[in-house]
């Protein structure tokens, strides 16, 4: 009776350390802003904001454009609501011609990443949900890069 008390309890314990660890529950700390602050009429690249290395991009009619600063040996991270299907194009481009800066990966919804990519990536978007799009510097090419960038993003429904 001894032996399956202990062996009860063995289970359970096993059974609290496994969910305890399996936990993947993430929160978002991404600034959202109201869509009465956008303006629709105009497809115009969002200002550069206090150098932030996360940003929400609010998507109209399926795209966004927003500049943003890289800094040596860091990241800059969009995210973005996809509720439509289809194909997602995405680019970065330097202000300098020669500056070192890249898609490096593309976290889906179910936080499974893919990568790393170039100055361009085109993705089939096969789920709706947050996704996110890591910019960074290419390490293994060129030098480290310290200055502005904008990024594309375009959505186009199947």
């Amino acid at each position: 009776m001894k032996a399956i008390t202990i062996t009860g309890f063995s289970v359970i314990l096993s059974f609290f350390l496994f969910a305890a660890c399996n936990n993947n529950k993430t929160t978002d700390q991404t600034n959202e802003t109201d869509a009465a602050d956008i303006d629709k009429s105009t497809t115009s690249v969002a200002p550069l904001e206090d150098n932030r290395d996360s940003i929400n991009l609010q998507l109209i009619n399926g795209e966004a454009a927003q500049e943003a600063k890289m800094e040596k040996g860091k990241h800059v991270v969009f995210s973005f609501n996809v509720k439509t299907l289809g194909k997602l194009s995405a680019s970065v481009k330097p202000s300098e011609p020669n500056g070192n800066v890249r898609i490096a990966q593309i976290f889906l919804p179910n936080n499974v990443a893919d990568g790393p990519f170039g100055p361009t990536m085109e993705y089939n978007i096969k789920e709706p949900g947050v996704y996110r799009i890591v910019v960074s510097e290419n390490q293994m090419a060129g030098e480290p890069y310290n200055g502005p960038f904008t990024f594309l993003l375009k959505i186009t429904p199947r």
